[in-house]
């Protein structure tokens, strides 16, 4: 298990090295709410997470959310897209709503049962560029989102979290 958040600033901020293994227990640990972990600030992971996935070329974080989706259970599946669909459609009344987001993004299906891979991605790809505050909300109440994103999403979302750290440790 990994150390102290100290441990983690010296391995991403101060030039270190960390593996996928370590960089996993890392996100674990930002994203728990044990009282041992506290030291560990979910929301700079979450906001990092989210202004990490906003810096992704389309086509990469396209095929990441593509991959992860597949790879899903249908029961989360079914739960991370049916939450980001809720979130979108109440703040989506000048796009006409689910159906105005559905017909702009050429959707086959707005039920999160149905959509195929490829939607979800155009889906979750909206949500990060149009409204982030979702995809935010997102990665706070199902945490694992980010971990199904894959290992270089993790690696670089902790980057971010080590540099908004140093930022404020700086300030």
């Amino acid at each position: 298990m990994p150390g102290t958040v100290d441990d983690f600033m010296q391995r991403f901020g101060g030039g270190g090295t960390m593996d996928e293994s370590q960089a996993a227990q890392y996100h674990d640990r930002f994203v728990s709410t044990h009282a041992n972990d506290s030291q560990f600030d979910n929301g700079t992971y979450h906001q990092a997470a989210t202004q990490y996935l906003g810096q992704l070329p389309d086509d990469q974080f396209h095929d990441a959310a593509r991959n992860a989706v597949a790879q899903m259970p249908q029961p989360q599946r079914a739960g991370l897209l049916g939450g980001l669909l809720n979130a979108l459609g109440g703040g989506a009344a000048a796009t006409g709503g689910l159906g105005g987001i559905a017909s702009m993004l050429g959707l086959g299906s707005t039920d999160p049962n149905k959509m195929s891979g490829d939607d979800a991605a155009k889906l979750m790809n909206y949500a990060r560029k149009e409204q982030p505050q979702v995809l935010q909300q997102t990665i706070a109440e199902k945490p694992w989102f980010m971990k199904a994103l894959g290992n270089p999403i993790v690696m670089g979302a902790l980057t971010m979290v080590a540099a908004k750290m140093l930022s404020s440790r700086r300030a």
